[in-house]
């Protein structure tokens, strides 16, 4: 994220959808610009029920924030329940290219590419990548390893998967509302971030979000992601 970007989030309750838009400020974070919510019924114990209801609420809720703010939305980041994921952690050992001049950041990319190629299940898509810890050659663990000198880095991560169909679906009545999805975020991950503060981020954390139909589930070891499933309201 670059200073002065815009970010729209989507999120997809069991009762409404909540549209924000933020602009990234001068110290790296995201301050919200406006937000609104419409009602909708199309999700129904975490499956998407009614796409075409789904649909008109996030473009009710799309037209609404482009009115507030003054700008065209093309695009947004939008979450996905517990349910649908999969995390699976991996690791690999990467050589630095050039151990005299310190860790590059194409170091870094390149490990990133490297712990993402797994075997992934026919019925699962990769939908993101959560670098969890870099540790350098004399074991101390870093959380930015750019220009430590190390002849070699292990990186350990989380790769997130989801449920291919679900992504499909989400994709479609996106298309349909007219936007483009920029990435889709696990909602015990996106809420980590806001709910914890800096010492909390390293200590072992569950969050719960109950909401009207469901409860979410995310649990972290450290900073490691390692556990998120959705819990289902039962109506009498």
């Amino acid at each position: 994220m670059a200073i002065g970007d815009i970010i729209v989030g989507i999120d997809i309750g069991t009762s409404k959808v909540s549209t924000f838009v933020g602009e990234v400020n001068n110290f790296n974070q995201i301050e919200i610009i406006c937000s609104t919510s419409s009602k909708c019924s199309g999700i129904q114990k975490g499956k998407i029920v009614d796409e075409d209801d789904l649909s008109s609420a996030i473009s009710r809720t799309i037209s609404e924030v482009e009115d507030i703010s003054n700008l065209q939305v093309n695009s947004a980041y939008t979450t996905i329940p517990g349910k649908y994921i999969t995390i699976v952690q991996n690791s690999i050992v990467k050589d630095a290219k050039d151990k005299f001049a310190g860790i590059s950041i194409k170091d870094v990319a390149s490990a990133i590419i490297q712990v993402r190629d797994i075997e992934i299940p026919e019925d699962k898509v990769l939908i993101d990548i959560v670098p969890d810890k870099f540790i350098l050659e004399d074991g101390k663990a870093v959380d930015d390893p750019v220009g430590k000198f190390s002849s070699h880095f292990t990186l350990t991560a989380q790769i997130i998967l989801a449920e291919k169909d679900y992504i499909k679906q989400l994709t479609s009545i996106f298309k349909k509302a007219g936007i483009e999805i920029d990435g889709v975020v696990p909602i015990s991950l996106a809420e980590r971030n806001l709910v914890l503060d800096n010492n909390e981020l390293n200590d072992n954390v569950m969050v719960l979000d109950i909401g009207a139909g469901n409860t979410e589930i995310g649990v972290f070891n450290g900073s490691t992601f390692v556990y998120t499933n959705t819990i289902f309201l039962r109506r009498r």
